[in-house]
């Protein structure tokens, strides 16, 4: 694998401080971290820690780049230190002295906050979008999230009644032998598991949080932090405040700075409006959207690179039964005119790499075929299959997407696509919040059969799950990005079949055959593979600046450091 060095441009004389201003999507704020995706995961590593995290890479083909390594935990469990039992199922992790929480008292962060951590993710109000990776691999969480999400059906949804709930209950799998001993126990020997735990839904909770609904802006007002950085002010969707967190300690965390004084999040609603409060030009770093990357973003290396995302693609909502016929889901495969959105990548994002896909999981991730049973842009033979259907021209079809990126551009270009092919569409733009309130909720969100969507990596080794299963795996828990409800058994079977497998090769056929079913059945409609983009190297005004490639390349936010002259 050849991957291109990342060299920042030297640094000129500066000194420590200033004002480090973050232009970001509204869903990527630094909120509870037991609901933050994992695109959030580089805002929520200005306030929060892990038992694992990530170390940024100034030449990004170095394997640590990749490789978990301790944060709250002394070590990452193996064989070698006794951590790993033989069975590969029961991982001990000794809590690393010194990590205080931002309270009055600095209390030590300690092995029980890292229990109600993982409790909290499966709370039924607003459940961590990671939670199925941890429920088909923690032994008793899946119950353990089932049977809170059938309580909560007859009981309010109020704090006090989920912190009840939470604290009589408990995770068989997951629990403290005293304050610095943590013991997680697996249903299965997992190849990724330790990748999961370096993501937000992992974070250590204090108590205090027990007196909010997660998720709610009441929550994210009043977040304990543990990292660099606490949330000092916010506005709910406009803007957050963090400054530096008194009660942290730079000796106690090997893998974080604080640079500047001072980190302020200008959200952008999608549509073009981000607010902040006045300031005096502090330096700035922009974040790239979900779909379509950004403008001055850089490209990893693209032949080698790992973690190319499937960006963007068509998400069918299944439960909608004009999709009942699987030849009126041929014809949308057949229908969108992949070349010609691949096309408007190449002028709006020039350098940036881009494939035609036809599989559902990109080069560079585990699982990933080059199979394309639908051929691009045929739209006389998506008319056919739809006139043999007997479907009948009716209510437009609403497509939706986002408003930030190239969503809008996409989604107009597939509706003509599909109009033309005898599938009347409607394009339909969402701010930010809405899109993904939308795709989390479709019975409750509005009718839609179609959305515009991307799927970039949650981690970089052994990662079959983040599409594969997240996507695709009917499960009983709720999260992943299975938003259209695909329900196969048999690709679960062979989901089941990839999480099991003791070796990587034969874990990556088992995830390459989920996902060629998959499309086949037309579940999703791949339109474009995209390389990885890095942030700018040196912003105005900003040095510093190095990635964090796990973490889709992103800047860490905490060793960014304003221009601040001496």
């Amino acid at each position: 694998m050849t991957v291109a060095p990342y060299r920042p441009e030297p640094a000129t004389a500066r000194r420590r401080g200033g004002v480090l201003r973050v232009v970001a999507p509204t869903d990527a704020a630094p909120l509870d971290p037991s609901c933050a995706p994992a695109s959030a995961a580089p805002f929520v590593r200005l306030h929060t820690r892990q038992l694992v995290t990530w170390q940024t890479a100034r030449d990004v083909r170095d394997w640590q780049a990749v490789t978990p390594v301790p944060d709250l935990a002394l070590e990452v469990p193996s064989t070698w230190n006794a951590g790993l039992g033989a069975s590969h199922r029961s991982y001990v992790f000794h809590m690393r002295p010194g990590v205080r929480w931002d309270t009055p008292d600095r209390r030590p962060v300690t092995a029980h906050d890292v229990v109600r951590g993982f409790k909290r993710m499966c709370n039924p109000v607003r459940p961590s979008p990671s939670l199925a990776y941890f429920a088909s691999t923690v032994r008793g969480l899946a119950d353990f999230a089932t049977a809170w999400a059938a309580e909560a059906t007859h009981r309010a949804g109020d704090a006090a009644t989920l912190a009840a709930y939470q604290n009589a209950h408990e995770i068989p799998g997951v629990f403290a032998l005293d304050d610095e001993t943590l013991v997680i126990e697996l249903a299965r020997p997992a190849l990724d598991f330790v990748h999961m735990l370096a993501l937000p839904a992992a974070s250590a909770v204090p108590v205090e949080h027990d007196a909010f609904v997660p998720g709610s802006p009441e929550a994210a007002a009043h977040l304990r932090a543990n990292g660099p950085y606490r949330v000092r002010r916010h506005r709910p969707g406009e803007w957050v405040e963090l400054v530096r967190n008194p009660a942290w300690e730079p000796a106690a965390d090997p893998y974080r700075r604080a640079e500047a004084d001072r980190v302020e999040l200008r959200l952008s609603d999608g549509a073009g409006r981000a607010d902040a409060e006045p300031t005096d030009a502090p330096a700035e770093v922009p974040v790239a959207p979900a779909v379509g990357g950004l403008p001055a973003a850089e490209p990893v290396d693209g032949d080698g690179a790992l973690g190319w995302a499937l960006d963007p693609y068509l998400l069918l909502n299944l439960r909608d039964p004009v999709w009942a016929d699987p030849r009126v889901r041929q014809a949308v495969a057949l229908a969108v005119d992949k070349a010609a959105v691949a096309d408007l990548y190449r002028r709006h994002r020039p350098g940036v790499p881009v494939r035609i896909a036809g599989s559902l999981i990109p080069p560079g991730n585990a699982g990933h075929d080059t199979a394309d049973p639908y051929p691009t842009g045929d739209p006389a033979r998506a008319h056919d299959l739809l006139a043999s259907a007997g479907h009948a021209d009716g209510t437009p079809l609403v497509l939706i997407h986002p408003h930030s990126g190239l969503g809008p551009e996409v989604a107009h270009a597939c509706a003509s696509d599909l109009t033309r092919a005898g599938l009347p569409t409607r394009a339909v733009g969402l701010a930010d919040a809405a899109y993904t309130e939308a795709l989390r909720a479709p019975a409750t969100a509005g009718g839609w059969q179609l959305a515009v969507a991307a799927r970039v990596p949650d981690w970089l080794e052994h990662n079959g799950r983040v599409f594969a299963q997240a996507m695709l795996q009917a499960t009983p828990v709720p999260g992943g990005a299975n938003h259209g409800g695909y329900a196969a058994p048999e690709v679960d079977a062979l989901i089941e079949r990839a999480l099991d497998a003791p070796e990587p090769w034969r874990a990556d056929a088992a995830w390459r055959a989920a996902a060629e079913r998959a499309v086949a059945d037309v579940a999703v409609v791949p339109i474009l593979h995209r390389a990885p983009v890095a942030a700018p190297r040196r912003p105005d005004r900003v040095d510093g600046i190095t990635p964090l490639p796990p973490q889709g390349y992103a800047v860490d936010l905490t060793a960014a450091r304003p221009g601040v002259d001496e």
